[in-house]
């Protein structure tokens, strides 16, 4: 009688243990976009924060823009990939936390305003920028040109202030259709020694980048972009952030979160990688250090 007793407390005890860990076991819900690049990040956080012992659930956002299921408890940590899946959340969500990434900064009129909200941006920072111009060229380059479409206006004093700090000029051409923008290009390549690709979808886009390719080689001048993608088309150098990255980035900040500690309403990308097209380096006669060797130097650069 007492042993079945003992072992009637011990199971009591036991289900209690559970219960109380299961209270408290961190959820999280994905709500992503169906791009490669949203597919793969949330791959990796699911997986990253299963290891961990969360619990993580993941909904689509659908043709019509609307998520595939969005029911979560109150308690749940939010991340949101992609600019479509950061505008089906709704306006007010209590007192949830979140983490928004693969979201360009002028997403972020969409974004709630919280404290308990954060967004990992894509653009790459003005000064990160600047620094690999001056590395990688070593003051070869001193002035880098930009064809200029409304997607970049407002951040164009901040790029210009950061080149002029390292003795470089920035120059700009403005494109207001996509049709405009070889001929832009042709008024902007005889002043310029190197052309920056910052992401605007009206200026880099399927039906552009190879004739904005074939203009800059036959030129001589090197494009230095902001995708993997652009680097193996021909570019010389590509400045992104990639998957994996941007997935430890965003673990990071929702532990940080949940821990009560506050994170930045916007933040740049914390790692990123430098590749180099040796191929057309070599053709255009550029001697450059290697992706790797630039990473560190810009790393350096930061710290």
């Amino acid at each position: 009688m007492v042993a079945n007793w003992r072992r009637w407390l011990l199971a009591l005890g036991l289900a209690a243990l559970t219960v109380t860990v299961r209270a408290a076991e961190p959820r999280a819900r994905i709500v992503r976009e169906e791009t490669p690049i949203a597919k793969q990040t949330a791959e990796l956080v699911i997986a990253d924060l299963s290891r961990r012992g969360w619990n993580v659930t993941e909904a689509v956002v659908g043709p019509d823009g609307a998520p595939s299921e969005t029911r979560f408890a109150g308690d749940t940590m939010l991340v949101a990939l992609g600019s479509r899946a950061l505008a089906t959340l709704p306006k007010s969500i209590g007192g949830a936390t979140a983490v928004a990434a693969l979201v360009t900064r002028s997403a972020l009129e969409e974004m709630p305003q919280s404290d308990r909200w954060s967004a990992i941006i894509l653009d790459q920072p003005a000064e990160r920028w600047a620094n690999l111009i001056q590395l990688a060229f070593a003051g070869r380059m001193a002035t880098a040109g930009l064809l200029l479409g409304a997607f970049n206006t407002k951040s164009m004093p901040l790029l210009q202030r950061k080149f002029q700090e390292r003795q470089l000029t920035l120059v700009e051409e403005r494109v207001v259709a996509t049709d405009e923008v070889v001929p832009a290009l042709d008024r902007l390549l005889p002043r310029v020694a190197v052309l920056l690709a910052l992401p605007d979808p009206m200026v880099h886009n399927r039906a552009t980048v190879q004739a904005l390719l074939l203009t800059t080689y036959r030129a001589g001048v090197p494009v230095v972009a902001y995708s993997e993608s652009y680097l193996q088309a021909g570019a010389v150098i590509a400045l992104y952030s990639t998957a994996s990255q941007i997935s430890a980035q965003v673990v990071e900040t929702l532990l940080q979160l949940r821990e009560g500690r506050p994170a930045a309403a916007i933040q740049a990308p914390r790692y990123f990688t430098v590749g180099v097209n040796a191929t057309v380096a070599r053709s255009l006669g550029l001697p450059l250090p290697s992706g790797g060797e630039l990473k560190e130097r810009l790393r350096a650069a930061e710290q």
